[in-house]
């Protein structure tokens, strides 16, 4: 694995190694395979699941009359906590590896049986107290060298006005939203590449979150109504500034740090170059 990848997306406390087929790799990649399943385990719960002074963290009102690992089955309501922090999957397959950034997880009780104590057999029965849980997360592959686009969106003309974006912020799920969004120069654009959005307009401009492209782009009707067809990318969404805050890289830190880029007006979804990224980094995290 790239050692400067895996130090710019900070991957360290973030993520899950696996060992896998190549094949899956390349599925990965390909968009072919979207969602890779685990079972929540006694050697791997800590990784997945919240951990606070060493206690599993229940989401459910009741506690279990027997509690071991991440076995109790909860009626079939999964009783634990994800950890947030958990951001990615690394697989690894001989030669190969890839970076995947999880965007939804999903979870089931698996095989059902009646706790007897650590160690002791575990003997399958189909109304048992506990189970071992599986979660399904959903992934995007980064990929090796991932373009990077500034989006633009003005409040007061958009279909997607700032209670849509209120709305999106108080659903989040995982620490992302999803929405989908117009893009000028889109023929270099795919899937697993990343995005700035910049606010225009009023007195909170600036870039309120950023994102990663979960499709490659396609062609769809204006969203301004008229008869023209515009190509168009679904989005997740990270790190949103409250939509009634002045964003930490305002317009104005931009237009000084970087007048070389016009940042009020243009089109949405313009391709940046690897200078004006590190640029952008460095006033994101100054």
């Amino acid at each position: 694995m790239n050692k400067d990848k895996e130090k710019n997306i900070d991957i360290n406390d973030m993520a899950i190694s696996l060992d896998v087929d190549k094949e899956l790799i390349a599925k990965v990649r390909s968009g072919e395979i979207m969602h890779i399943g685990i079972d929540i385990s006694e050697n791997n719960q800590n990784l997945i699941l919240e951990n606070i002074n060493g206690n599993l963290i229940l989401v459910t009102e009741e506690m279990p009359v027997t509690f071991h690992g991440c076995y109790y089955y909860n009626k079939g309501e999964f009783p634990y906590a994800i950890k947030e922090s958990l951001g990615y999957l690394v697989l690894n397959g001989g030669d190969d590896s890839c970076i995947a950034k999880i965007i939804g997880v999903h979870t089931e009780p698996g095989i059902r049986f009646n706790y007897k104590g650590n160690n002791k057999p575990i003997v399958e029965n189909p109304n048992g107290d506990s189970c071992v849980w599986e979660a399904y997360f959903e992934v995007v592959p980064v990929p090796e060298e991932p373009k990077h686009y500034l989006m633009r969106w003005n409040p007061s003309i958009s279909s997607f006005t700032e209670k849509d974006y209120k709305d999106c912020i108080a659903n989040m799920n995982n620490g992302i939203f999803r929405i989908n969004w117009s893009i000028y120069e889109w023929e270099e654009a795919r899937r697993g590449d990343f995005f700035y959005m910049m606010r225009l307009g009023d007195d909170k401009a600036g870039i309120v979150f950023i994102g990663q492209f979960i499709s490659d782009p396609y062609p769809a009707d204006d969203w301004a109504g008229t008869t023209k067809r515009r190509m168009y990318v679904d989005m997740v969404c990270m790190n949103p500034v409250k939509h009634d805050a002045v964003p930490h890289v305002s317009l104005e830190k931009l237009q000084n740090a970087i007048p070389e880029m016009e940042w009020s007006k243009g089109h949405s979804g313009i391709l940046l170059s690897e200078d004006i990224i590190k640029k952008i980094d460095m006033l994101q995290h100054d």
